[in-house]
């Protein structure tokens, strides 16, 4: 009897572990949801906005981060965040809020996804995503799509419409419009001028070339020293080349 006994105790202890294995984990009543400001995942807040913002580096205070400017954001020494400056941005060393519509400027970088007007510094100037103004910097700007003007030693831009000059190299994806540097490389569709000792311009459109060593994958009408146009009469000529 004793025997039987033990051997029950034994199975329901077995039994109850194979369903406490088996039972759900009930899902917690309330979630604590915690914002990071220097998380740039977070959207940023629309109802939060100032007049002025004074920062120290970016992210502090916290709330510059993302929170919105209309008139005036200045980095002592450097300035950020998601949020958009309707205004300028005005920093020591480093300018790089996400959306600017105005001025954003540095003595040293600045940095934007998307700007509509003026991004200057000594440094470099970077905006990742599209730019509608002008870009000057001095050795080196970056910008995805440009309508209007990029200046650099050298500068450099995905699809461009407007004037983009490098002193040193001016390079592109399509463009439409004059593009000048010591080296002048349109990687794409090109329309309008190139100046430069080197000129280079990819298919489709029509160019006007002139330089040293000018090539060109499309229509078009070359100055220079040696001209190559693969569509042309003659496709490696002195002098002049065209095709039409």
């Amino acid at each position: 009897m004793k025997k039987l006994m033990v051997f029950s105790l034994m199975l329901s202890c077995v039994a109850g572990v194979f369903a406490a294995e088996s039972a759900a984990v009930p899902e917690p009543k309330v979630k604590v949801n915690t914002i990071y400001y220097n998380d740039s995942d977070v959207p940023q807040p629309a109802d939060k906005w100032t007049f002025f913002q004074l920062v120290f580096v970016p992210g502090a205070p916290n709330s510059t981060w993302n929170s919105n400017v209309y008139g005036i954001k200045t980095g002592w020494v450097a300035s950020g965040g998601i949020g958009t400056v309707n205004g300028l941005e005005a920093s020591w060393a480093y300018s790089g809020t996400d959306t600017v519509n105005g001025i954003q400027a540095s003595w040293v970088a600045v940095k934007s996804e998307n700007l509509n007007g003026i991004q200057a510094a000594f440094g470099t100037a970077l905006t990742f995503g599209n730019l509608n103004g002008l870009q000057a910097t001095g050795p080196y700007a970056l910008a995805g799509d440009v309508n209007g003007a990029q200046f650099a030693l050298v500068s450099q831009a995905k699809n461009f419409t407007g004037i983009q000059g490098g002193l040193a190299l001016a390079l592109s994806k399509g463009f439409t419009g004059f593009q000048a540097g010591a080296v002048s490389i349109a990687d794409g569709p090109f329309t309008g001028i190139q100046c430069g000792f080197v000129n280079v311009a990819g298919e489709d459109g029509g160019a006007l070339q002139l330089g040293l060593f000018n090539v060109t994958k499309g229509k078009g009408v070359q100055f220079g020293a040696i001209n190559y146009n693969k569509d042309a009469w003659i496709p490696v000529f002195p002098i002049f080349n065209f095709s039409f």
